[in-house]
């Protein structure tokens, strides 16, 4: 880990925006390897202009996380027409409030790609998904440049991951929400509502 906090440093250090922008998107392009973003835009608000840093970061956490919508695009192509039906009525039913959920997930701790896989599966619509998960991520940036600007170095404490054990979790909890998004009979359930 401390390999890859070096290197993430490195690009910050030789590229400036351009490297927080990389590292933003190295950052949030995966579940499977733990990445240090948050303690590394909270360190780089210590140098850069936080305003800068947060817009650019956010910009670049937003690419990172979109990887998570397009595998869920591409899992879609394993399901079968019953299973496509029923996540249609879940489309239909995640539409209505979909960007304020998108939005609170990227502004906080939760994990991203827990929300973004299932919404890929869903083919939500990808217009809505950007423009919320961009508004939630520089939000995030924001907050985290400037704690890193004003000295508040604890915050970074509250975004960062906790390592491997939280992968698994992650993991664990994307395989539930895909059994119960696939086993469920959406459309009684959104005929009910």
């Amino acid at each position: 880990m401390s390999d890859l906090i070096g290197f993430l440093l490195y690009l910050v250090e030789t590229y400036g925006y351009l490297g927080a922008f990389l590292g933003s998107i190295l950052g949030n392009i995966t579940i499977a390897i733990p990445m240090p973003y948050a303690f590394l835009i909270t360190a780089l608000g210590t140098n850069l202009n936080p305003f800068i840093l947060g817009l650019v970061s956010g910009l670049g956490a937003t690419i990172g996380e979109l990887s998570s919508y397009g595998f869920g695009l591409i899992g879609r192509r394993a399901l079968n027409t019953r299973q496509l039906s029923n996540l249609e009525s879940v489309r239909r039913l995640v539409e209505k409030y979909g960007y304020f959920t998108i939005i609170l997930f990227a502004v906080t701790p939760l994990p991203d790609d827990l929300l973004l896989l299932p919404l890929g599966v869903m083919e939500y619509d990808f217009k809505v998904l950007l423009v919320s998960l961009w508004i939630g991520k520089t939000v995030l940036a924001l907050v985290l440049a400037y704690a890193g600007y004003y000295g508040f170095d604890y915050l970074s404490t509250l975004y960062e991951s906790s390592g491997w054990g939280s992968v698994a979790v992650s993991v664990l909890l994307l395989g539930v929400i895909v059994y119960v998004l696939l086993k469920l009979d959406w459309s009684k359930i959104v005929d009910r509502l």
